[in-house]
């Protein structure tokens, strides 16, 4: 297993978040601003809103990205990454 942390500034445009990988990895968030989360076309029309100050926990399974993008703006999203090799 492999735990990695970093702080992404979400904008506008849609940005992935969560890499492709050949290993499930699970993922926390914590959003600081209205946050969309999707596939690497996420909109603010067609993504998963997490409202500010939202923690999540997801299962990333093997194959699969995760991407996000902000309603206005720019704001912080904190991420925790584990890879279960």
């Amino acid at each position: 297993m492999a735990t990695a942390s970093s702080v992404i500034t979400v904008t506008t445009t849609a940005q992935t978040i969560v890499s492709l990988d050949n290993v499930t990895q699970y993922v926390q968030l914590h959003a600081k601003g209205n946050t969309y989360l999707g596939a690497t076309d996420v909109t603010t029309s067609t993504g998963f809103l997490m409202d500010n100050d939202d923690h999540i926990a997801l299962v990333i399974p093997q194959g699969c990205s995760l991407s996000a993008v902000a309603s206005t703006g720019s704001h912080t999203l904190y991420v925790l990454t584990t890879r279960v090799d």
